[in-house]
Formats: C-alpha cells, structure tokens, sequence
C-alpha cells in the first residue's frame, strides 16, 4: 500500500480519535427537567414528583397563560444542564391561530439543542366553532419532525374519561391531575431512557460497493488500515496526554513519511 495512503488513513484515524476524546460526557444535560404550562400545570405539578421521584424537576406555572408566555417561561428558566423540557402549552392559545403553538414550539426546540421535549395533546374549549383538532396536529406534526419528542395524550384521556374534569369541562379534578402527572411522567421517563441509549453504529451496508481487487491489493490494503489504525492510537493518546496543539499532531504525522 503506498505511504501516502497509510499516511491518509493515519489523519483520518486519529481525527476520529481525537473527536472521541473530545466529545463532551453529555450532550442533553444531567438529567433535570424544566416544566413550563399553564393553570392545568400548576394544578398537576403537584402530583410529578411523586411519579417521578429522584429526578430534579424545576416548575415555572402560571394560570392564563398562551403558548407565548409559557415559552417566554420557559426563557426564564431553562438552564443547559436540563435534560427534558415539558412545554405544557396551548389551551389558552385560539385554535383558530394554531401556528402560534408551532412558532413556539419550534423556538423552544431550536434553543435547547438535542434535548428532549414532552408535549401533552391538549383538551380545551371550542371557540367561535372552531376545536382543538388543529392545535393537535401542530404537536403531533411537531413529534413527528423531532426524534424522541413525547406526546402524553391529555385529550384522549378525557374524551375516554371526562369525569376526571371539573364543572368548568376544562380544569382536571384532584384524579384527573393525577391522571395527567402520570402522563406526562411516563414522557419525562422516555425522554430520559432515549437521551441515554448508545448511538446506533453506522451500517457498514450503507457504504458504496467496492471495485474487485487482487488478493495482492487486498492484502495491502488490509495491512496499511492495521498500520495506520495503530499509529493513530498511539499519536492519539500522546496527543490526549500531552494535550499538543493541532500543529504538532500535523508534524507527528509527517514525521512518519
């Protein structure tokens, strides 16, 4: 194999290693979770922790509020080492203007990098004929374009259930908070078990197909990636011992010509 090629699956190896070495722990947080919503938030925040315990909640809840209040809640306290966002939102919001909750929720999205999202479905009043079948697939539509997003489905826990409401057809009862605490629970979990699951490795199968060679290339070829993948290990952790300057890793490598 020539030694511009061993040199070549050299650079490529070691800056393979390099990014691994340099990979942050964690990319979604320590495992806190923000909830920001409305009045059906302040009345099921309660009942959380108990379906969620170890896990640090931090709550910020205020009666009335839209969806562009609740993601201006969600500005307020969201801290990078959050894990799961619940962005309990769009009751309050017209559901003849459901692309308010899509802005917000994409807002949402865009700043909190890779980190999971828990979006109940949401069970409101009809206004002026209009329900809340648009705002449902906004969330719905929003999951689908977002690997990983949870839907706790709220509304269709009341429409098999609407005795877990009170009077006002809108505000759950004590049961029914409960009800929903374990909804959104079980999302916070699978956001959790999903933030933490390994990465698939990329399928070798995916790769372009290779023209026939000679056993004699073959061979070579085989004894350059063995070469080079071992002289990338070492450069590797000298480098990561040594903490060299991408200079000196180029001069290392050349040094090998």
């Amino acid at each position: 194999m020539p030694r511009a090629r061993i040199l070549a699956t050299v650079a490529g190896a070691l800056i393979l290693a390099l990014g691994l070495l340099a990979a942050p722990a964690s990319a979604s947080g320590s495992g806190g979770v923000l909830v920001v919503g409305d009045s059906l938030e302040v009345l099921t925040s309660p009942y959380l922790q108990r379906h969620l315990p170890g896990v640090a909640l931090t709550v910020n809840a205020e009666g009335g509020y839209n969806s562009i209040q609740i993601r201006e809640l969600f500005e307020e306290s969201y801290d990078p080492s959050q894990s799961v966002i619940v962005f309990d939102a769009g009751t309050n919001d017209n559901p003849a203007y459901p692309r308010i909750l899509a802005e917000n929720l994409a807002t949402v999205a865009s700043a909190i990098g890779d980190r999971c999202m828990v979006v109940p479905t949401i069970h409101g009043f009809t206004v002026n004929g209009v329900d809340n079948t648009g705002k449902n697939e906004v969330i719905h539509s929003f999951a689908a374009s977002r690997p990983g997003t949870q839907v706790p489905d709220w509304a269709g826990a009341i429409a098999a259930r609407p005795e877990l409401l009170q009077s006002d057809g809108l505000h759950p009862t004590p049961e029914g908070a409960d009800l929903r605490a374990r909804l959104i629970a079980r999302g916070v979990e699978a956001c959790l078990a999903y933030g933490s699951a390994p990465a698939p490795e990329a399928a070798l199968s995916s790769a372009p197909a290779l023209q026939p060679v000679t056993k004699l290339a073959r061979r070579e070829s085989v004894l350059g990636r063995a070469v080079g993948s071992e002289l990338a290990r070492v450069l590797a952790a000298t480098v990561a011992g040594q903490g060299l300057p991408l200079a000196a890793v180029l001069t290392m490598i050349s040094s090998y010509a």
